[in-house]
C-alpha cells in the first residue's frame, strides 16, 4: 500500500492528516500503542518542518506512506530551509526548559530515521518502523 499526501505547512492540517494516517495504521494491523507512537513521531517531524524549515511561513509538505506486511515507511519532503535532524545531539535529560525533544521522540520511537543529504532542494526524511515479531 502506498499513499501520497500533499499538505500545506500549517498546524491546521496535522489533525486531519493524523486521522488518515491512523486509519492506514489500523488497516495495516498495527497495535494501538505502536500506532499512537508512530503518529507522535510523524507529528513531531511535520511540526519541525512547519516551525523550522518554513519558520511559520507558507510552504508545502509531501508525505509518502508506504506500508508493507512487516514495516511502515513514511517519507517527509519539504522545500524549506535545510536541516538534518540526524545531526541533533541527544538532549540532556531532565530538561530544564520546555520543548526541544521532538527529534529525541522520533529517534526513540522509530527504528530508522534517515535524512537524505542528496536532496537538492529542501529536505527529505525517511522514518521507518518494523513490526515486532510475536
Amino acid at each position: 500500500m502506498e499513499k501520497r499526501f500533499e499538505l500545506n505547512a500549517s498546524s491546521e492540517v496535522l489533525s486531519p492528516f493524523r486521522k488518515e494516517l491512523r486509519q492506514i495504521l489500523v488497516h495495516e494491523g498495527w497495535e494501538k500503542k505502536t500506532s499512537d507512537e508512530i503518529l507522535l513521531a510523524v507529528d513531531e517531524a511535520l511540526t519541525n518542518v512547519i516551525r523550522h524549515a518554513y519558520a511559520g511561513g507558507s510552504g508545502k509538505m509531501t508525505v509518502l506512506v508506504r506500508a508493507a506486511h512487516d514495516k511502515i515507511e513514511i517519507v517527509i519532503e519539504d522545500l524549506g530551509k535545510k536541516f538534518d535532524p540526524t545531526q541533533v545531539p541527544p538532549p540532556e535529560l531532565p530538561r530544564h526548559k520546555p520543548g526541544g525533544l521532538g527529534v529525541h521522540f522520533i529517534r526513540t520511537i522509530m527504528d530508522e530515521m534517515i535524512y537524505d543529504p542528496q536532496c537538492l532542494e529542501g529536505n527529505r526524511l525517511r522514518l521507518i518502523k518494523h513490526k515486532k515479531k510475536i
